[in-house]
């Protein structure tokens, strides 16, 4: 017989399987009929650009559960709810309960100069330019050490030594008969050259005229310092028989020195020559010692990929010694004016780099950016997507980026594409674009426009003409038109920060070519941007000629042609001149405001 205490619990495990395999089946169904409702061409459902009025039902229990129509959930039976829009918008809004809750703080984008420190360690080191070797030209004997020690000081002039030496003694008597001569004109040239003998021995100019005077040969002359300094290296004893040519002593001047630094690969860029440096010694506190940057060795070691700086530094009162080890700081200023904000308001990881800018009202904005250098007080270099005086979010942004990452995958799976990518639409599809053209942006962009084709016939005619002036007003222009307040769309111009940004740097770029050729490669990269701008903002309505937007397919064939703007049916390639002036392949109208591209 079976025991019952044995089939309670088998009969209880099966149901508890039946009911979540019936849990599972029934999530299937929702997602499957949930599928094919939000793919479906339903009235009901609209396109991403239109989740502003679109009405969505969630419910409360099962928020992955989301359908365009009321009605119980098909998972539980209750009554679905409805989904705030603003869900599907990149925007988080929070209470300024929750916003202190959870520590938000924010600051200020600002301007200011962009330095960068490189810190490191080095070693102090002789200046291999004052080292000097004292050596003889003779052979002979040391007869007396007059400096006798490692580390002594000596003054230029002063004895080290006395040697004998033979050829030495020879040379002074053969001086000597010289000096006996008749006086005519062969005995001043023997003397003289018995002079210069002497002279190429290194004995001194006092030397040889005590030695006329005395009119006697001496069998031991003395050997002076020819440099002051420190001697560093001797190798010379009393009674030691010396050759030409030996090291007898190295003298080094100490009065400056040179430090032996280490930086890595990625910190060269920031590193040159007459750079200043400021050194630090561990062991002497509060004492700074300035120098500056003599030399970058040009290899790196292959194993640890350093590379080697020297620098020189005073060292008039001999505080630094050889083989000090040294703290050194490399401070350069890369720009004198950047766009900077607190490192800890960007999150970097490792694909994207985003930060939340504060709207007011306990709103916040996700934004892209993309960082450059960082400065040595905490901040950061920002290249694209931050302008000065918008508040940023220093602190709390985890979460905030938490709620960011759950509305656009919200969005995607409702629309099928994320907040971003939608708003990423304004910069190609004309159709997303302004519906007003509000005047003072008119103004403006019809004198973009007007410079912008000043460059483009100047390059189709060959020339470079006018084309320096052009390239500075446009970069102005482009410069009002973001002033402009857009009621439509207030984060306008924040959507559009890339192609701005690019049509500066690129407006620069021509400005400053140094011949035609770079002119047009710049122009293609402005070209870019500049279209992604009109398409965006639509031409304005009285612009006197349409305005087209051209392919070539044989410049810059690598990275698949280049485009360019025109006005009039007539091909004017600035890429290809009068080469082929004609060439194109594609041709697009671009739409007034409010029009959709062509």
């Amino acid at each position: 017989m079976n025991d019952p205490s044995q089939t309670a619990p088998r009969s209880r495990r099966s149901r508890w399987i039946l009911s979540c395999a019936t849990l599972i089946l029934v999530a299937l169904a929702a997602w499957f009929f949930a599928s094919r409702w939000l793919s479906n061409g339903d009235s009901k459902t609209t396109d991403a650009h239109d989740h502003g009025t679109t009405q969505y039902w969630t419910c409360g229990m099962h928020p992955w559960v989301i359908l365009p129509e009321p009605g119980p959930c098909p998972i539980c039976g209750m009554d679905l709810v409805p989904l705030d829009p603003k869900k599907f918008q990149g925007e988080i809004a929070i209470s300024p309960v929750m916003v202190q809750n959870m520590g938000v703080r924010i600051q200020e984008v600002t301007t200011g100069p962009l330095v960068k420190t490189v810190r490191t360690v080095g070693i102090v080191d002789y200046d291999e330019e004052t080292v000097r070797d004292v050596n003889t030209k003779v052979a002979g004997w040391i007869e007396d050490l007059y400096v006798d020690s490692l580390g002594a000081k000596v003054k230029k002039g002063e004895p080290l030594f006395s040697i004998y030496s033979p050829q030495l003694y020879s040379a002074q008597e053969d001086y000597l008969i010289a000096r006996k001569g008749g006086g005519g004109a062969s005995s001043a040239g023997l003397l003289q050259s018995a002079r210069t003998r002497l002279e190429y021995f290194d004995i001194t100019a006092a030397q040889i005229d005590s030695l006329g005077q005395r009119g006697k040969s001496q069998k031991a002359l003395d050997v002076g310092s020819p440099y002051s300094g420190i001697v560093i290296a001797k190798h010379a004893n009393e009674g030691m028989k010396i050759e030409p040519g030996m090291q007898v002593f190295r003298i080094a001047d100490l009065s400056k020195v040179w430090v032996l630094v280490t930086v890595y690969e990625y910190q060269l860029p920031y590193v040159e020559e007459g750079q200043e440096a400021v050194m630090t010694l561990p062991y002497i506190p509060g004492k700074t010692f300035e120098g500056k940057v003599i030399y970058v060795y040009p290899y790196l070691d292959k194993k640890t990929r350093e590379a080697q700086v020297r620098l020189e530094f005073d060292n008039a009162d001999g505080i630094l010694k050889p083989g000090m080890f040294t703290t050194v700081e490399l401070r350069r200023q890369l720009a004198a004016e950047k766009t900077l904000v607190p490192r800890s308001a960007v999150i970097d990881t490792g694909t994207r780099q985003v930060a939340f800018v504060s709207l007011g009202e306990g709103k916040f904005e996700p934004r892209k950016v993309e960082m450059g250098v960082a400065t040595d007080d905490g901040l950061v270099e920002v290249l694209s997507g931050l302008k000065p005086g918008e508040m940023v979010v220093t602190s709390g942004q985890f979460l905030l980026d938490s709620e960011a990452n759950m509305r656009e995958a919200l969005a995607k799976m409702v629309t099928g594409e994320s907040a971003a990518e939608q708003k990423a639409k304004i910069a190609m599809d004309g159709s997303s674009g302004l519906t007003v053209q509000p005047a003072p942006l008119a103004a403006e962009l019809t004198n973009a426009l007007k410079a912008y084709f000043t460059i483009q016939d100047a390059l189709a005619k060959d020339t470079t003409d006018g084309v320096s002036s052009s390239a500075k007003a446009l970069a102005a222009a482009i410069g009002a038109i973001q002033k402009v307040e857009v009621p439509e769309n207030p984060h306008f111009w924040h959507q559009l920060a890339d192609p701005l940004a690019e049509i500066t740097r690129e407006s620069a770029a021509v400005a400053t070519a140094p011949d035609i050729a770079s002119a047009r490669l710049a122009f293609g990269n402005l070209s870019v941007a500049f279209r992604k701008l009109v398409t965006a903002t639509g031409t304005p309505a009285d612009f006197p000629r349409k305005v087209l937007a051209m392919h070539c397919p044989m410049f810059a064939k690598d990275q698949g042609g280049a485009v360019w703007l025109q006005t009039g049916d007539e091909v004017r390639n600035p890429y290809m001149g009068s080469a082929m002036l004609g060439c194109f392949d594609e041709r697009k109208v671009i739409p007034a405001t409010g029009e959709t591209e062509k």
